[in-house]
């Protein structure tokens, strides 16, 4: 505690110093993640990590929030609050994966697989655990990738198939030599030490103790010390290494004792008391075992006072003290009563917890349906938006082409007609020609000839030709200007009213761009006539002190 209290001051005097909220969190979780930090006080490292978790949370500083709820999960599962740890873990996961955080998701799936295995929950913690382990491995994470291989490995263990779990555990030492981390390469040998442990081969359990105690001390980790050295002496016990395994239990009491870890103190004392039993020392066996068994009603540690109870009923009933050993086995009772107890409740916050844990990821996974079903509708909207927009835009291009086409073919028949008027007025000004020279010759006839009856034939013939000519022509040509030139007419009577018909055809010549000369000819009119006509169709339209064209003035009817 003292050792931790100095170590978070010196924290603080380095928070005091940055301004950057982040920067304070990434500082608290860089010092937790310290291999001398990894054993302090509970209660000291979960005010820290709940410390980060504040500063993030009101900062809106979204990985040092993931980071601090994983460690707060972490602290709570080391203390055996399993469910805190778990809504940690959940909530973590969640808003790693709603932000594609892949290293943060990894990692709170890893916390939820080493709680279910700690549950017996063992199916469901390897899904958790292997899902954590694809995803450091798409990383490229060798540090997160072993130290997921061994809470696999812990996985197997806790299942007694040993050989699955050497094989992972050797796994995680090679990749943790691979990249030099001591506190990995460390539990891994722990880890190894446990397997052969179990399996009895203690000088080969003792090997990899002796290996994670130098990595122990040259990290300066006094309670992992105390933990690799008791666990060498309880193998030099098992060998009847007697005077060896007093040694090692002596060394480790001292180390607890400095830490003021009373609980492995309690520990420490029992095998003191198994030592010196199996070493045929009963009376100095009584001893440890009666303070083993102060230490753990002191602490309300029922593994110890049951264990300490139980072989002290045993002694007492070799030494035929009966009164005693009914004093023991009432304690050997209760705390048996008292594990029991806390085992059913263990499997009562295991069924409440995958109940809840079930509940959430269902509830999760109806959200995300809502959410998906949701981006389906808006897709699909959009993708229909854009159905209907690219139709429209297609039927708008085919329509506006449609109409250009027309237009063309508009204008072309108009052109076509147009040439067809102009090369029906060259023809009727060359017939026009032709009838007025026959006129001439008429006349010309008429003056020669002796008779009064042939003068007055020849007389009346020329005036009938010319007339019946002239009116065929324009009545002709009035038609045929009419239907390339639609509302010619109209709109000059609309705008002018009081224009004649023979203004009217004059106007209809001029917006053919014919010349006075053409005019001339075509209607039989002197040069004169018709610039009369138009001078006055000028002061007609209203454009006679204007420099308009009187031609381009009509072409714009």
């Amino acid at each position: 505690m003292a050792q931790g209290i100095v170590k978070t001051d010196s924290l603080d005097s380095v928070l005091s110093t940055l301004k950057n909220p982040k920067d304070k969190v990434d500082a608290i979780m860089k010092f937790l993640e310290m291999p001398e930090n990894q054993y302090m006080e509970d209660a000291i490292a979960i005010n820290l990590a709940n410390r980060a978790y504040q500063i993030s949370q009101q900062t809106n500083y979204v990985v040092g929030k993931i980071n601090s709820m994983i460690k707060l999960g972490n602290f709570f599962y080391k203390r055996s609050e399993y469910k805190k740890a778990m809504e940690f873990a959940q909530n973590a996961k969640e808003l790693a994966e709603d932000l594609s955080y892949t290293k943060e998701l990894a990692c709170s799936l890893n916390l939820i697989g080493i709680i279910f295995n700690e549950l017996g929950d063992f199916d469901r913690s390897s899904q958790y655990l292997f899902q954590s382990l694809k995803i450091f491995d798409k990383l490229n994470d060798i540090d997160g990738i072993s130290r997921t291989i061994a809470d696999i490995g812990n996985n197997f263990c806790s299942q007694q198939d040993y050989k699955k779990a050497l094989e992972y555990f050797n796994k995680s030492l090679a990749l943790a030599k691979q990249i030099n981390s001591f506190s990995s390469i460390k539990r891994a040998y722990n880890n190894l030490a446990v397997v052969y442990g179990d399996l009895q081969q203690y000088d080969t359990a003792n090997i990899y103790l002796t290996k994670a105690l130098g990595i122990s001390r040259n990290l300066g980790d006094k309670f992992g010390q105390g933990i690799n050295i008791m666990n060498i002496g309880y193998g030099q016990m098992n060998t009847g290494k007697f005077d060896e395994a007093l040694l090692s239990f002596q060394q480790s009491l001292d180390l607890f004792t400095e830490l003021n870890n009373r609980l492995h103190m309690a520990k420490c004392y029992t095998n003191f008391g198994f030592c010196y039993y199996l070493a045929g020392d009963v009376d100095k066996s009584i001893s440890y075992f009666k303070t083993a068994l102060h230490e753990g009603q002191k602490g309300s540690y029922y593994r110890i006072i049951n264990s300490a109870s139980g072989i002290l009923n045993t002694i007492c009933i070799q030494k035929k003290d009966t009164t005693e050993a009914y004093k023991y086995i009432l304690l050997e009772k209760s705390s048996g009563d008292s594990l029991f107890a806390a085992q059913k409740q263990k499997q009562s916050e295991k069924l409440d917890l995958q109940y809840i844990f079930e509940k959430k990821e269902f509830e999760r996974k109806l959200a995300q349906q809502a959410k998906n079903i949701l981006m389906l509708i808006i897709i699909f909207s959009l993708i229909s938006g854009l159905a209907i927009l690219v139709l429209l835009f297609s039927r708008y291009r085919l329509k506006s082409k449609f109409i250009l086409l027309e237009k063309e073919k508009l204008e072309s028949e108009l052109d076509i007609k147009d040439r067809e008027l102009t090369v029906n007025l060259i023809s009727l000004i060359k017939k026009n020609e032709m009838i007025s020279s026959l006129s001439d010759t008429l006349v010309q006839l008429e003056h020669k000839s002796s008779g009064m009856d042939s003068k007055e034939v020849i007389s009346r013939l020329s005036q009938e030709l010319r007339s019946s000519t002239d009116d065929k022509m324009l009545n002709e040509f009035s038609t045929r200007f009419q239907e390339v030139h639609a509302g010619f007419y109209e709109k000059l009577m609309n705008n002018y009213p009081d224009l004649t018909q023979n203004e009217l055809k004059v106007c209809a010549f001029l917006r053919l761009n014919m010349s006075t000369k053409d005019i001339s000819e075509l209607t039989g009119q002197q040069l004169a006539s018709i610039n009369m006509a138009r001078y006055r169709l000028r002061k007609k339209l209203g454009i006679t002190n204007s420099e308009t064209n009187l031609v381009t003035f009509l072409s714009q009817v």
